[in-house]
C-alpha cells in the first residue's frame, strides 16, 4: 500500500468497506496514530476503533519510511506462532473487530509454498487465533507488478489461500500511474502496464491501487483515462474505480485513500534538513474536504473496499487527517 521511490522523488522535486451486494457496511484502516498505540493496549484502541464507527484494522505499525524504515515492530503481535488467548487477539474478539491480514508478512516467499505443510500453514494458523469470523480479508503481495513480483508469485499466493480458506477475500492493490516515474514515460508504457494490472489480477478477488493525490503538483498522479496527465482529488478515485469496472468486472473494486501527508513520512530532523520550509509545508495531509471527496466518490461508486493508508504515520490523534476519518466513519452510523 505504500509507494516509497515515487514518492521521495515526488518530495525531492518534494478497511474501509463499502457496502457491497450483500454487505453490510464497515470501514478500516491501516495503523493508527503512535499515540494510539505504543502502550499495545489493543483493547483499548479496538474499542475506541469501533465506538467511532471502524470495525477493520489492518495490524501495520510503520511510523517512518525515510531515511530508513521504522515500524513499532508490533506486526508480530498478529502473526504466528499464536494462541487464541494472546493479547492481540483476545482483544480482536472482546472489541468486535475485524482483521486485514498482511498476506506479504504471512507468506513472504512463494515459492516455498508448495512444500510447506498444510498443519504447518501461518494463515491457518492465525485463523485459529483470531476466529475465522474476526478476519475480514487479506492482503496479496503488495504493488506486485511495480515491485517485480511474477504473476507466478501471485498465482501461488492466491491458490494457497484458496487452499486454506477458500471464502476469505483476497485483495490486491497496484501501483498508480505517476507521471514522475520511468516506469510511466509514455502512453504506450502505460498501456502495457494496465494490460499487466488486468493480467494479475485474474488472482485476486478484489482489485485496486494507492491512490494519494494530495497535493496534486506534489502527488504526479495520473489515473488509466487521463491521458498522462496529473489529476487531483476530485477526479482521481472516480477514474480509477471507472476503468477499473471496464477492465476487471470480474472482481470486487477497492481503493486505497491518502491517510497521511506525505511529509509525514519522514524523520523530523531529516525532513528540516533536506527541504525548504514551503515544500514541507506544501507536503500535507488531505483536507475534510478532500477526503470527503474521495470517499464520496468511492461511494457514488459502489466500490465494495476502500482502506486508508498511513496513519501508522501520524504521531497524535490530532494530526490530519485522522480526526476526519472518524469523523466519516462516525456519520456513516448515525
Amino acid at each position: 500500500m505504500a509507494r516509497l521511490s515515487g514518492i521521495m522523488r515526488v518530495l525531492a522535486a518534494a478497511v474501509l468497506c463499502l457496502p457491497g451486494p450483500g454487505r453490510a457496511q464497515s470501514f478500516g484502516v491501516a495503523g493508527s496514530p503512535v499515540e494510539t498505540i505504543e502502550d499495545r493496549d489493543y483493547l483499548r484502541l479496538f474499542t475506541a476503533l469501533k465506538s467511532n464507527g471502524i470495525d477493520t484494522y489492518f495490524p501495520t505499525f510503520q511510523y517512518q519510511e525515510v531515511p530508513h524504515a521504522s515500524s513499532l515492530g508490533y506486526e508480530i503481535d498478529f502473526m504466528p506462532p499464536c494462541t487464541p488467548g494472546d493479547p492481540a487477539f483476545a482483544a480482536l474478539r472482546a472489541s468486535g473487530m475485524t482483521l486485514l491480514l498482511p498476506g506479504e508478512l504471512l507468506y513472504p516467499d512463494a515459492a516455498a509454498l508448495r512444500q510447506l505443510p498444510m498443519d504447518e500453514d501461518p494463515l491457518r494458523q492465525v485463523l485459529s487465533c483470531a476466529g475465522p469470523e474476526h478476519v475480514a480479508a487479506i492482503t496479496t503481495y503488495d504493488e506486485a507488478i511495480f515491485n517485480g513480483r511474477p504473476i507466478e508469485d501471485v498465482a501461488a499466493f492466491y491458490a494457497r489461500v484458496k487452499a486454506v480458506a477458500p471464502e476469505l477475500p483476497v485483495l490486491m492493490v497496484h501501483a498508480p500511474i505517476l507521471t514522475d516515474d520511468p516506469t510511466f514515460k509514455t502512453l504506450d508504457q502505460i498501456q502495457r502496464y494496465l494490460k499487466e494490472v488486468t493480467d494479475y489480477s485474474a488472482h485476486a478477488d478484489a482489485v485496486g491501487f494507492d491512490i494519494y493525490p494530495v497535493p496534486a503538483d506534489l502527488s504526479n498522479l495520473a489515473t488509466p483515462v487521463s491521458g498522462g496527465a496529473v489529476v487531483a482529488e476530485d477526479r482521481a478515485v472516480a477514474d480509477y474505480l471507472s476503468w477499473l469496472e471496464d477492465a476487471v468486472p470480474a472482481r470486487q473494486r477497492l481503493v486505497v485513500l491518502q491517510g497521511f501527508g506525505y511529509a509525514d513520512l519522514y524523520e523530523s530532523k531529516f525532513l528540516e534538513a533536506s527541504f525548504p520550509a514551503e515544500v514541507i509545508n506544501a507536503a500535507r495531509a488531505p483536507t475534510g474536504k478532500e477526503t470527503d471527496l474521495m470517499v464520496s466518490q468511492a461511494i457514488s461508486a459502489g466500490a465494495e473496499w476502500v482502506i486508508w493508508w498511513g496513519p501508522s504515520l501520524l504521531k497524535e490523534t490530532g494530526s490530519a487527517p485522522w480526526q476526519t476519518i472518524l469523523d466519516i466513519a462516525g456519520r456513516s452510523h448515525n
